[in-house]
């Protein structure tokens, strides 16, 4: 349990005291702040919600059934109960409180209080976080998050797998399609990985910007897919499909540790991948802006 202790300290900004917990889990030199910053304030952002929630926005219900979770367990709710490094802070603490409890029903609420915490708000979505992690970020949070995956997968195969499906997933809504909900709506939906199946990173965008010889944009993710559907609708359309059905096989590899996790996303991704490519079809060609869908035309 020291070994998740060490990790969510090091998922806050770097300090000097960070270098002897570094070289005790064999990991490479301490990032900058600037790395820091550019992983979890630009990249990919560490709270559950942003996650886990229908508007792929921090905060909102995703984030006070997290707060919920903590009132639930007699604690106080952190100003920030569902950023990474608390949820992980509280799994250890009650890690150790079930060691220290003796044998009888005692011990057996605070591991069943651990399971849920474990389930219902890190392995609902760190998977694929993790793995964005692995692609975008400095080396040292590269072998941090193998780490972290790693543990957290141990843990659960020692809790063993819940009845049901983590609430935040089965609570879900789809990616709606654009052509009943609107274009505008669709941009934001994007944006929200628990509806597509797929993170979407400034850096994925980018990417994307470059393999479509399209200029990059600068600005939040969903001005910039704006820019990218407008400019190019179908080889927009098409480029985030094959993002989707990357994300497919991603999911899949949980499979064996996860499997109900693994296969909820693995169907998101694959919905999200469905819709894509229909959609590109109706977009006609993507080289003129002026056969963009009504449909994809973000309304504000």
């Amino acid at each position: 349990m020291e070994v998740i202790r060490a990790l969510a300290t090091l998922a806050e900004p770097p300090h000097p005291a960070h270098a002897s917990i570094a070289r005790a889990l064999d990991l490479p030199e301490l990032p900058r702040p600037a790395d820091h910053t550019e992983l979890f304030l630009f990249q990919l952002y560490p709270f559950a919600s942003f996650h886990v929630g229908a508007d792929g926005m921090l905060g909102g219900e995703a984030a006070d059934r997290v707060a919920g979770f903590w009132r639930a367990l007699g604690r106080e709710a952190p100003d920030e109960p569902d950023h990474l490094s608390a949820l992980l802070g509280l799994y250890a603490g009650l890690s150790d409180a079930e060691a220290r409890e003796p044998a009888g029903p005692g011990r057996v609420l605070r591991r069943e209080s651990r399971k849920a915490l474990l389930w219902e708000h890190l392995l609902s979505w760190l998977p694929p976080y993790l793995h964005a992690v692995g692609e975008t970020a400095h080396p040292f949070y590269r072998r941090w998050a193998e780490l972290l995956c790693a543990a957290l997968l141990s843990e659960a195969a020692e809790l063993g797998a819940p009845d049901r499906l983590p609430l935040h997933l089965r609570e879900a809504p789809l990616l709606e399609d654009p052509r009943i909900g609107g274009g505008g709506v669709f941009l934001s939906q994007l944006t929200a990985p628990v509806r597509t199946g797929m993170l979407l990173t400034r850096a994925d965008l980018a990417r994307c910007a470059d393999d479509l010889g399209l200029g990059r944009r600068a600005g939040e993710r969903r001005f910039v897919l704006k820019a990218l559907l407008s400019s190019s609708p179908q080889a927009a359309l098409d480029w985030l499909g094959r993002e989707a059905a990357r994300w497919r096989g991603v999911h899949e590899r949980y499979r064996a540790e996860a499997e109900a996790v693994s296969r909820f996303w693995t169907s998101r991704a694959d919905a999200a991948h469905r819709l894509l490519v229909e959609l590109s079809r109706d977009a006609g060609d993507g080289d003129r802006p002026a056969s963009t869908p009504a449909t994809l035309r973000a309304r504000s």
